[in-house]
C-alpha cells in the first residue's frame, strides 16, 4: 500500500509542479508588442510610447520598471492590457531614445514579468517647413543642417499652415474648389491627411492649434472678399466652442503658451483675450488698427502693431517717402498683464514703421521688421531688427534696402531665426527663406521660391 502511495506521489507531484509552473508561465505578464518599434525614426518630438502586455499591469509597476534614456517627465496610463507613456515635454530632437523594461514588473494578478526587454527609437531633428511655390503650393520640410527636402502634402493649393506644439499634427488651409477648407496632416502615420472643416464655398484660413492640443482657431469668411470671423473648434469632439461674437469682424487668432486665445476684433477695436475652457473673456487690449501680434513666452504679455497717424515729417526729395503731409507710422506696443496692466510703446520714434514681431523661445529677444520713414533713411523694404522685450538693445541685423524681411520663426531649441525675404524692386526675383545664426551672425539661404517658414519639432 505504501509503495502504491509512494509511486503515486512520485508520479503526481512532478506533474502538479509542471502544470502549476506552466499555469504560472501562461498567467505571468509578457511584453507582446510595443511602439515605436525598434530602430524606428519618429517624426514627432512628443511621441507616445505604447506597451502591450499579455496581462494588465499596475501603473506604479511601470514607473519602477520601465526606464528611458534620455528621460523626460511624463505620465503612465493603463487601459486593458495596453500601457501608454505620454511625455509632458518633447523628446530631444535628433537623439536616440533607449527603452528598458525590467523583469519583475508585476501584473494585476500578482505575477511578475519573467524576462525584460530593451530597444530604441530615434527622434528626427527639428525641420524647417515652408510652402512652395508661394501661390498655393504644397508644404515641404528640410533639415537646415543638411539633407534632402521632404514633401509633406501633394494636393496643392496650400494657403497657410501651423504645426501642433509637439510637431505631430500640421493643420493647413487649402483651396478645395471655389472655397478653402481646413485639413490636418498626421506625421506619425505616413503624413495621412484628413479634412477637419469642410467650408464649401467659404474661405477658411489661418488655422492655429492651441498648445494643449484641445482647440483649433481659424478664420472663416463668406467667399472671397467677405468679412472674416474667428471660429473656435474643440478638437476632442469636433464641436464649435461658444464665446466668440457672430456679428463682429474678427481675425488674427493667436495662442498664448497657456492656451489663452487672443484675436483682433475690428468691431470693438482691440484684442479680446479668451479662456476657451471657461468660455470667458479675461482681458481686452485696446488697439485701433490690429496689424500683427505675438505672445511673450511667459504668457504674461502681448506685443501688437498699431498704426498711428503722424501730422507731418521733414520735407524730402524722394517721391515715395513721406512728405510734409500727414502719414502713417507703425509702432510695436507691449501689453503687460502682470504684475499690473501696462501699455508700453517699444518703437517710440514717429519716423519708424515696425511690423511682424516674434519672441524668441527664452523671451530674451524680439525679432521684427523695421524701416525708416524719414526721407534720408527711407528704404522700400523692412529690415530684420532685434531688441529686448523692454525696447532696449535694438539693433539692425540685415542691410538689404530693396528686400522686405518678414515671417520670423525662432528655432525651439537653438539660436536660429528663420525668415522670408522678397525683392520689392525686381518682381521677377522669387521669394526666399533664410536662416540667421545669432551666435555666428551668419545668414544662410535655405529655400528659393518658398514662403511661410515654420519649425517642426
Amino acid at each position: 500500500m505504501f509503495r502504491r502511495w509512494r509511486a503515486l506521489v512520485i508520479f503526481v507531484v512532478p506533474v502538479v509542479v509542471v502544470v502549476a509552473a506552466a499555469a504560472a508561465w501562461l498567467s505571468a505578464p509578457r511584453l507582446v508588442a510595443f511602439s515605436p518599434r525598434d530602430g524606428q525614426a519618429v517624426a514627432s518630438g512628443a511621441v507616445i510610447v505604447r506597451l502591450t502586455f499579455s496581462q494588465p499591469v499596475h501603473p506604479e509597476a511601470l514607473e519602477a520598471h520601465v526606464h528611458f534614456a534620455p528621460a523626460v517627465p511624463g505620465r503612465w496610463a493603463v487601459e486593458g492590457k495596453t500601457a501608454t507613456f505620454t511625455p509632458q515635454q518633447p523628446w530631444p530632437p535628433g537623439e536616440t531614445v533607449h527603452v528598458a523594461v525590467e523583469s519583475g514588473l508585476r501584473a494585476t494578478n500578482g505575477l511578475p514579468l519573467w524576462r525584460g526587454s530593451a530597444w530604441s527609437f530615434t527622434i528626427a531633428p527639428v525641420l524647417l517647413a515652408y510652402v512652395a511655390p508661394p501661390q498655393g503650393g504644397d508644404i515641404y520640410a528640410v533639415n537646415v543642417d543638411g539633407g534632402g527636402v521632404k514633401r509633406l502634402t501633394d494636393q496643392g493649393g496650400v494657403l497657410g499652415f501651423a504645426p501642433s506644439a509637439d510637431g505631430r499634427w500640421v493643420y493647413f488651409s487649402a483651396r478645395l474648389g471655389v472655397g478653402a477648407s481646413i485639413f490636418v496632416l498626421d506625421r506619425l502615420h505616413d503624413n495621412a491627411i484628413r479634412t477637419v472643416v469642410d467650408c464649401g464655398d467659404d474661405q477658411c484660413l489661418n488655422p492655429q492649434p492651441s498648445p494643449d492640443g484641445r482647440w483649433l482657431a481659424y478664420e472663416r469668411s463668406d467667399g472671397p472678399g467677405g468679412n472674416p470671423r474667428v471660429h473656435l473648434l474643440r478638437l476632442t469632439d469636433g464641436g464649435e466652442a461658444p464665446g466668440l461674437p457672430t456679428d463682429h469682424v474678427t481675425y488674427g487668432p493667436l495662442w498664448s503658451p497657456g492656451s489663452r486665445l487672443a484675436y483682433y476684433d475690428a468691431t470693438r477695436k482691440g484684442y479680446p483675450v479668451l479662456d476657451p475652457a471657461k468660455g470667458q473673456e479675461v482681458a481686452f487690449l485696446a488697439n485701433d488698427t490690429g496689424e500683427n501680434a505675438a505672445w511673450a513666452p511667459d504668457g504674461g504679455a502681448l506685443v501688437a502693431v498699431e498704426m498711428l497717424l503722424e501730422k507731418s515729417s521733414a520735407p524730402g526729395t524722394s517721391p515715395q517717402a513721406p512728405s510734409q503731409a500727414p502719414y502713417l507710422s507703425a509702432h510695436l506696443w507691449l501689453y503687460r498683464f502682470t504684475p499690473r496692466r501696462t501699455r508700453l510703446d517699444l518703437t517710440r520714434d514717429p519716423n519708424l514703421e515696425d511690423a511682424t514681431p516674434a519672441f524668441s523661445p527664452d523671451g530674451a529677444w524680439l525679432a521684427f521688421g523695421r524701416k525708416a520713414l524719414d526721407p534720408t533713411h527711407w528704404t522700400p523694404g523692412r529690415q530684420l531688427w532685434l531688441m529686448h522685450p523692454d525696447g532696449s538693445a535694438a539693433h539692425q541685423v540685415t542691410e538689404e534696402p530693396n528686400y522686405n524681411h518678414l515671417d520670423f520663426a525662432w528655432h525651439p531649441t537653438r539660436p536660429l531665426l528663420a525668415y522670408a525675404r522678397t525683392n520689392l524692386v525686381d518682381f521677377t526675383r522669387p521669394p526666399e527663406i533664410w536662416v540667421y545664426d545669432l551666435e555666428t551672425h551668419h545668414h544662410h539661404l535655405v529655400v528659393t521660391n518658398g514662403v511661410l517658414p515654420h519649425w517642426l519639432p
